[in-house]
């Protein structure tokens, strides 16, 4: 492969990494060095994979980039023909995409490919790997007796589902780190199912654990994370659907975006057959026969309303977006595709999926000039190709522009541009040259909407226009509704009381009435806002917030009706919404080192010790409230909010035990080489906790016990590190005016509540060589140090490991846990079917198996202190407990709907009804058609679990 050298840089880091490679096939990355000495250098994600893939790497070098990209494609689609199981075939997926990002990337880079060329085997993975594993799936279903086929025709192309890729992977020119937008109809007369009653419920199984063999981070990272959420009606359909409801869906209800969606569509997996003719049924809803000017308005809206959403500005370079930014990707995109809308009806030639070739068919049927498209094809690749260099860095699915220079420079480097001046300048001629085109067709108002009637609120009575706009905005009883606005205008609440709430909330009205009708319910709507108003104890801040930030407004609708607790939480501190108007917000709420930083630099600004304590509670309500918004709106998934509410946890703590260590120091001095720490249990240990979760630990101290401290007030060992305990609880659970940070549990100390609150290191170890419970050894098997030096945090984690291993009597250790599990059963009964920690078959069954095995077997799963999930596929892969990888799955599933209600209900344990929309909100969470359908599978779960544990509990005894 012939490569173009990049400028020139140090890189170290490479040149390591090829002195650890065989002196023999040095040779090729030797020849590569000048361009990939400053790729692999520069970008992190490239390193791990050509560390990981250093031998093919070096094959590929002296080959033919599109034969390597062809092996590739051939290995991946013959995988799912062979005889793999789902662990198997992953591992060859996530190699071949691997393999495929790492060719990628040194193939653009060199100039070996084009950015179009390299955003198309991007695609054909995709492609490839939707197609092996629906052909996996196949057979599984008929090994269950599914189908009613032979196994020969078992095949993904036999399967009568079509897997259709929209967007970039629609047109076959992916990003670099993209997700795929697909969304998966079935042919309901195709006579492949044994049971065709059953084929939505067949089918959406199906595409769940697609989407899950494309997710599964595991060795060799993912494949592709997928989207769903392009399907008709997401958040109430499921997620495979016939083509006669899609049908149905796109004539009746179908809106202009998804019309623009749908230009790129194509079948890219499955029956792609069926998928082509279901195209050609579509085509009159895409391609209206007449002109139809009326498009360009909503394809606008969309456009100004991303413009709002992620505060695009002007044209820069530091932090610009280069996708959704002014004179970005998306304004060529909307530009082809307005008019490819306004006039494909009549010109079958515009027709076309990638934008490249749309841009030219627009030319050659003069709605453009040939020079627009070629300065827009030309500039459209520069970008692609600076969003490639973007993501290729890390694998972040980010379009934004570094924010330092340097980060800029490294970007410059990447496309070619030895000087960053140079880049920049031909960066902003791109955008320029963009936005001059994008403006020339769409020329943007004040307004986006029309003059939907009166809405007139003054006086006693009712305005007959005003309660005719009302019913239009989907009001039934518009006479109550006049009635409550007009209550807001007398001042009727402490919010509205004020002359200057009134006049803010009097320019809301509009739009949160809007907001109200596309609710789905307008009235409940308007009655919980009228609820929550009532109780918001100033309103003139808080409505000129949802004036200057229109998103709040339906964010709040959605929570009062889905998440109390996030309504609830607003009427207590409404200043927990000012992260939601963050820019960032969307990728800051996955990024543990950005919530770190924030907690430090709010926490920094506290002058006293009583201010620290106060703003430690402020950011700690504040960003728990943006990871449950994180969470609820399906930006983050359960495992990373579990990960972020503990890191938010342990940086507080961490900052905390700073500060009260100061102030108890300064007091009481310090005892000469003592070290102390914090062992956490629990959720906190393993990185699951929640929005209501406690924080489970004990303080663990070393140090000398016949001295005493050197201050003032000098205090004997024991006693000076019980006081420090007591001193740090209260720093943590005292309520203060800005109210409690969190609750603290200590009873896993030794002895419990009986044991000092403060144990020495020497002590643990002897209590738990000698006197623990076996329950207390169940807790301790994944226990974390969460704060401590470096040595005694070897010291700690030595102790444990001392601990599990002495010799242990299987049998007794299952007896106790069977009967510890039978005692919790007959003393904290579950207090409905969704109280999935303690149904039978629920979530303490899963963490029985799972720490009864670190017990009995520790030494054969190698995962000293692991999490549950961890532990039930080391499980499987032992052999232990065969089914450990599917209770790992129930345990996810659990997981992430304990995450949901505890983020969005007041008490989750609470017996009162839930109401329709967050059963709708816990369904689309977890990827369920239906609540109802949700239910029933929960039931089989808990019977699994139940099973799994009986039949582990029986073997353990005999290790």
């Amino acid at each position: 492969m012939h490569l173009a050298p990049l400028p020139a840089i140090p890189h170290a880091a490479f040149d390591a990494w090829r002195d650890s490679l065989p002196s023999e096939v040095q040779g090729p990355v030797d020849e590569a060095a000048p361009t990939l000495g400053p790729l692999l250098e520069s970008a992190p994600y490239l390193m791990s994979l050509a560390q990981a893939h250093a031998e093919w790497l070096t094959q590929m070098l002296t080959g033919d980039p599109d034969e390597a990209m062809a092996g590739i494609l051939a290995d991946v689609r013959s995988a799912g023909t062979e005889d793999l199981d789902e662990t198997r075939l992953g591992v060859r997926l996530r190699i071949g995409k691997g393999r495929t990002a790492l060719l990628a990337a040194v193939a653009e880079t060199g100039g070996a490919w084009t950015t179009a060329r390299a955003t198309e085997v991007l695609a054909d993975l995709a492609d490839a790997a939707l197609h092996s594993a629906l052909d996996l799936l196949m057979r599984r279903a008929h090994e269950r007796g599914l189908l009613a086929v032979p196994l020969e025709e078992a095949t993904a192309a036999n399967s009568g589902l079509a897997l259709f890729a929209l967007g970039k992977h629609g047109g076959r020119e992916l990003n670099y780190s993209s997700d795929i937008d697909i969304v998966a109809f079935y042919d309901p007369g195709k006579g492949v199912l044994a049971d065709p009653g059953e084929a939505g419920k067949t089918y959406s199984r199906m595409v769940q654990k697609l989407v899950a063999l494309m997710e599964e981070r595991r060795e060799y990272g993912y494949v592709f994370r997928t989207d769903l959420r392009l399907r008709p009606d997401p958040g109430s359909t499921p997620v495979a659907i016939s083509f006669d409801a899609a049908l149905t869906y796109y004539e009746g209800r179908g809106q202009n975006w998804e019309r623009a969606a749908w230009i790129k569509a194509r079948p890219c997996a499955g029956d792609i057959a069926a998928g082509e003719g279901f195209l050609k049924e579509l085509a009159p809803y895409v391609w209206r026969k007449h002109l139809d000017f009326a498009t360009i308005a909503d394809i606008q809206a969309m456009k100004r309303q991303i413009n709002v959403s992620k505060k695009v500005g002007d044209i820069r370079v530091e932090g610009h977006n280069v996708k959704l930014g002014r004179g970005g990707i998306r304004e060529i995109e909307f530009f082809a595709q307005t008019q490819q809308l306004i006039a494909g009806g009549r010109d079958a030639s515009l027709r076309v999926r990638p934008t490249a070739e749309a841009l030219d068919a627009l030319a050659r049927t003069s709605w453009i000039g040939f020079k627009t498209a070629s300065d827009l094809k030309e500039t459209y690749w520069f970008l692609r190709a600076v969003e490639n260099r973007l993501q290729m860095l890390r694998d972040e699915q980010t379009h934004v522009m570094p924010e330092t220079p340097e980060g800029v420079a490294v970007v410059a480097r990447l496309m070619g541009f030895a000087d960053k001046a140079e880049f920049e300048a031909a960066y902003r001629t791109a955008l320029e040259q963009v936005s001059g085109y994008y403006s020339e067709l769409f020329t943007e108002g004040d307004s986006l909407g029309v003059e939907s009637g009166n809405l007139v609120f003054t006086g006693s009575d009712d305005d007959p226009g005003t309660l005719e706009t009302l019913t239009r905005l989907g009001f039934a009883d518009p006479s109550k509704a006049s009635a409550t606005v007009r209550k807001w205008h007398y001042g009727g609440y402490a919010a509205t009381r004020t002359a200057a709430a009134r006049a803010h909330l009097t320019e809301l009205i509009p739009a949160l009435l809007t907001t109200f009708g596309s609710s789905g319910n307008a009235d409940e709507a308007m009655r919980k806002f009228d609820d929550f108003l009532s109780r918001l104890p100033g309103g003139v801040q808080f409505f000129a917030l949802l004036r200057s930030h229109p998103q709040l407004m339906t964010l709040l609708v959605q929570f009062m009706a889905s998440a109390p607790r996030m309504a609830e939480a607003v009427i207590r501190r409404a200043h927990v919404m000012d992260g939601l108007i963050d820019p960032a917000f969307a990728d800051d709420v996955t990024r543990r080192e950005v919530l770190i930083q924030k907690v430090d630099a709010f926490l920094k600004e506290g002058r006293t010790y009583e201010e620290v304590i106060d703003r430690a509670r402020i950011i700690g309500q504040e960003q728990r409230f943006m990871i449950c918004a994180g969470l609820l709106s399906g930006t983050i998934g359960a495992r990373a909010a579990g990960e972020q509410f503990t890191a938010l946890a342990e940086t507080l703590v961490h900052r905390l035990f700073d500060a009260v260590l100061r102030e108890f120091e300064a007091r009481y001095g310090v005892i000469a080489g003592a070290r102390a720490g914090l062992l956490g249990f629990g959720k906190m240990a393993s990185r699951e906790m929640t929005a209501t979760s406690d924080l489970d630990f004990i303080l663990l101290y070393d140090a000398p016990l016949d001295v005493e401290s050197d201050g003032e007030r000098p205090l004997p060992t024991s006693q000076y590190f019980t006081r420090l305990t007591q001193r740090l609880v209260a720093a943590i659970t005292a309520p203060t005016a800005e109210g409690v940070l969190y609750e603290a549990d200590m009873r896993l100390r030794p002895s419990g509540n009986a044991g000092p609150l403060a144990t020495s290191l020497s002590g643990f170890l002897a209590y738990h060589r000698e006197n623990a419970w076996t329950w207390e050894h169940l807790a301790l098997s994944r226990a974390r140090v969460v704060l401590a030096p470096e040595d005694l945090t070897r010291d700690i984690d030595t102790a444990i490991a001392e601990t599990f291993a002495r010799p242990r009597d299987a049998v007794k250790t299952i007896d106790d846990v069977v009967s510890m599990r039978a005692l919790m059963a007959r003393e904290r009964k579950p207090k409905h079917d969704f109280d999935l920690k303690l149904v039978d078959g629920g979530l303490v069954d899963l963490e029985f198996i799972a720490q009864s095995a670190q017990l009995v077997a520790g030494a054969a799963i190698a995962r000293p202190q692991a999490p549950v999930a961890e532990v039930l596929m080391r499980l499987e892969e032992t052999g232990l407990v065969p089914e450990g990888g599917r209770l790992a799955q129930i345990h996810a599933t659990y997981s992430i709907i304990l995450q949901v209600m505890s983020a969005a209900l007041p008490n989750p344990r609470s017996t009162e009804p839930w109401g329709q929309a967050f059963k709708e909100l816990i369904a689309q969470l977890t990827n369920y058609p239906d609540f109802t359908r949700l239910e029933v599978d929960l039931k089989d779960m808990q019977a699994e679990v139940s099973a799994a544990a009986a039949r582990w509990y029986e073997k353990a005894k005999g290790l």
